[in-house]
């Protein structure tokens, strides 16, 4: 079975390869100047730091890939720029406030008068990776980088036009990220107040337990009474996913109307739901290699290598060989609401000794998994209090989503003068296209 095709609102962030070409000399825009990279700033390779000589402060601590620790002390001062110098190559970061760069990043040294949050957009357009030094390790070397030719604003007032405008983007996208990390805590608590601590409303909308609640003895302690502990397998139906042969290289996509294939990363990107996948399988891979087909709204679980992580689908997709699905029966026990809940919750310490769980879980274990199976009542109750949330979360999701499909589209416009930033105010912004371009 191949997944139902969407509207392919999901996909992965292009480059635009922003680079001067000489056939373009009659495009640069009233405004605009044709320069080198190491003219609009000034990268300089980052500085060791390890672990074992950190001390937690609260100066971030950047490497390729992000943001990896908090130090007490800091080698930059103010805003800045970082891009990934080896890991993820050419990677831009926007850093608000003073911090260390490690040395698999390069950051901007001098902004030579240009605005640091323009310079972070500019630099998503650029693909960089074609720069790679040529070592065994691929590395961006400062010096291959800086003598490309790139067109940009000659003054930083109108950086700033382009930076604020695009900013409001990332501000709202924010936002959503604050609040569904608000929405999430607000959900685990009333998990965690009915299913834990077991308070859920009585008969008498009194708190069970503290209430004198009947509770009874199980393997895994007390439950209330009516309640029962069941294996995964037996409340829905547990598949594990795959991956076809990385030779075949055809099987492999990066096209967003392919079949979104989750992999542990994604997970560990995602948010509550999983919208996008960093890479997509061909219908004829899904068919050929039987890869299994998770629905709608269902749970899933990684427990090989990183064990714990859960997210559930919005929409239909395929998973790799890490990564198992629950696939909730007609009359289900239990929701998925309450499954994912459950699973973010639960001590995965208990299926394999601390030293080696990493190797001990397989998929015989997530099926045997114990599964706190309540009264249908109580569930019933707690999936009607809880799916607003959800639906709230999925809501913000989707809408960060659209608005950095926006954002992008925009950037590569607002970049090279195609499109022009009239004002700023507190209601957004006013773009208009450049007749010059028309």
């Amino acid at each position: 079975m191949t997944p139902t095709k969407l509207s392919c609102p999901h996909g992965v962030r292009m480059k635009t390869k922003n680079e001067f070409k000489e056939s373009e000399t009659s495009k640069i825009p009233e405004g605009f100047h044709l320069i080198t990279l190491g003219k609009l700033v000034t990268f300089q390779r980052g500085y060791d730091l390890p672990k074992k000589k950190r001390k937690k402060g609260n100066y971030p601590v950047v490497a390729s890939n992000g943001i990896v620790d908090y130090h007490n002390e800091f080698r930059v001062e103010g805003a800045g720029v970082t891009i990934g110098r080896s890991g993820n190559l050419g990677e831009p970061l926007y850093i608000k406030q003073d911090y260390w760069p490690l040395n698999t990043t390069l950051y901007v040294k001098k902004f030579h008068n240009s605005d640091p949050l323009f310079v972070y957009y500019f630099l998503n357009t650029l693909d960089l990776k074609k720069y790679n030094s040529g070592s065994a390790v691929p590395s961006l070397n400062r010096n291959y980088i800086h003598p490309i030719k790139i067109i940009v604003p000659e003054n930083i007032e109108e950086q700033k036009k382009i930076s604020s405008f695009l900013r409001l983007f990332d501000d709202k996208i924010e936002l959503n990220r604050r609040m569904n990390t608000t929405l999430e805590q607000i959900a685990q608590a009333i998990f965690k107040h009915w299913f834990i601590d077991f308070e859920f409303p009585d008969e008498n909308g009194q708190p069970y337990r503290s209430s004198g609640g009947e509770m009874v003895d199980s393997e895994l302690g007390e439950i209330p009474a009516g309640w029962m502990y069941k294996s995964a397998e037996s409340i829905a139906n547990v598949g594990i996913g795959k991956t076809p042969p990385r030779k075949q290289a055809e099987l492999f996509s990066k096209d967003c109307n392919d079949v979104r294939w989750v992999s542990i990363r994604d997970m560990g990107e995602s948010g509550t739901y999983m919208l996008d996948t960093s890479e997509y399988l061909t219908e004829s891979a899904v068919n050929k290699f039987n890869v299994r087909v998770v629905p709608n709204n269902t749970v899933l679980l990684s427990f090989k290598l990183t064990i714990g992580r859960v997210v559930l689908t919005d929409g239909e997709m395929t998973t790799n060989e890490a990564i198992a699905h629950f696939k909730l029966t007609h009359e289900p026990y239990v929701s998925s609401e309450y499954l994912y809940l459950y699973l973010r919750n639960f001590d995965y310490e208990r299926l394999g000794s601390t030293s080696s769980i990493a190797q001990a879980v397989n998929s015989k274990t997530i099926k045997s998994m114990p599964i706190l199976v309540p009264q249908r009542e109580v569930l019933n109750e707690f999936t009607a209090k809880i799916s607003t949330i959800f639906e709230m979360i999925k809501s913000n999701q989707k809408e960060s989503r659209n608005l950095a499909q926006m954002r992008d589209a925009l950037l590569p416009k607002l970049i090279s003068g195609k499109l022009r930033v009239n004002t700023i105010g507190k209601n957004g912004g006013q773009i208009y296209e450049n007749e010059e371009f028309s």
